[in-house]
């Protein structure tokens, strides 16, 4: 996995091409595709993540098994206070961890 990657993921999450991502960020499709072999500027990680929503520390490539809880962690920054209460609920029922 590498920051593209990263970046390609959390697009398709917020239903997002990288075309169009690219064209919201302001840079251009060649330079964010050009991040599977490179290391993309502070600048542009900064705009990628404000049109994406996250922290630009979202975006960079982390431990395997941490992709999937920030990925339940972007998902669930956008729930209310009751819904966030109801999906820990869900959590704590489905994998039994009220003991």
């Amino acid at each position: 996995m590498n920051t593209f990657d990263n970046i390609k993921t959390i697009a398709a999450e917020r239903g997002m091409t990288i075309k169009r991502l690219a064209e919201k960020a302001g840079i251009g499709e060649n330079s964010i595709y050009r991040w599977k072999r490179t290391n993309p500027s502070t600048k542009s990680l900064e705009k990628v993540a404000k049109v994406l929503d996250v922290e630009v520390s979202d975006l960079l490539v982390k431990e395997s098994q941490d992709l999937e809880l920030q990925a339940i962690q972007r998902k669930a920054k956008n729930l209310s206070s009751d819904e966030r209460k109801r999906l820990l609920q869900l959590i704590d029922i489905t994998f039994n961890l009220n003991k």
